[in-house]
């Protein structure tokens, strides 16, 4: 049994979205899709790229991971 919150904490694991820009092509599939919009797209020398703005706020839909065209998405612990 838990006996406060700060327990509660410690057994919950929130999942969030991490990018491999290695195999990134900013194609922004993540960015346009989420529905909760974690994602925001970032302005680089090569153009935009999504980057993950508010991983607190995933709700583990994996819809980034579905649409992203080179399986660089994947979601991983706090």
């Amino acid at each position: 049994m838990l006996k406060d919150e700060s327990d509660f904490k410690k057994v919950v694991r929130k999942m969030h979205p991490q990018i491999d820009y290695k195999i990134c092509v900013d194609s922004l599939e993540c960015y346009d899709n989420c529905p909760i919009n974690v994602f925001d797209a970032e302005e680089t020398a090569e153009g935009k790229r999504a980057v993950v703005a508010h991983p607190e706020d995933c709700l583990e839909c994996e819809d980034c991971i579905r649409v992203c065209p080179t399986d660089a998405i994947k979601l991983v612990d706090d």
